[in-house]
């Protein structure tokens, strides 16, 4: 798969619920959120995913990329969900971008179990606590993600994009846009 960073994704997805999981092959992935390894579907499309969600309930296409499985739902959020992101992220890490569709994102970060960055992404950095997530300041600052006053640089304003940057800076992580956008991939569902 070639990847493609992962601003990309605010061209192509109206919401999702991306989790990103370091280190896990996809089964692991799939147990961890509460589904059956067992029930993944091979070569799943886009659109054969969306019927899925609309008649069945909520549905997560599957995949890895440079060293972390993700899981991408388009019309549910349960990676976002505490139980679920503490499992997934246990002995690991895992980051998941929340984009409802309507307004409300979320940035999360999870290690081992632990949620340490849980913020909506425009707000200042001095709302953020980064004395839990003290990690990510550096990075943040060195990919030029927040102002000297703290501030979020967002560049033409938009938060989606701020997210997206500050996952694909600061963790470098990178999708495939062609197997998500055109390609077949794993999914599951997850009802």
């Amino acid at each position: 798969m070639s990847n493609d960073g992962m601003q990309w994704i605010a061209d192509v997805f109206d919401s999702y619920c991306l989790a990103l999981v370091r280190g896990l092959a996809v089964p692991e992935l799939v147990q961890r959120m509460g589904a059956d390894p067992a029930a993944v579907q091979q070569h799943v499309t886009g659109s054969e995913a969306f019927s899925m969600a609309m008649n069945e309930g909520p549905v997560s296409l599957l995949g890895t990329s440079e060293g972390w499985a993700f899981s991408l739902e388009h019309w549910s959020d349960q990676a976002a969900g505490a139980a679920t992101l503490a499992e997934v992220s246990r002995g690991t890490e895992a980051v998941v971008l929340v984009n409802s569709g309507v307004g409300l994102m979320r940035f999360l970060h999870a290690v081992d179990g632990l949620v340490v960055a849980d913020f909506e992404p425009g707000v200042s950095a001095r709302d953020v606590d980064f004395a839990v997530a003290e990690r990510l300041r550096p990075f943040a600052t060195d990919a030029y993600l927040f102002e000297v006053d703290g501030s979020p640089v967002m560049g033409e304003g938009d938060e989606e994009l701020w997210m997206l940057r500050f996952a694909e800076h600061v963790f470098g992580v990178a999708l495939p846009r062609e197997e998500l956008e055109h390609g077949a991939l794993a999914a599951v569902l997850l009802a």
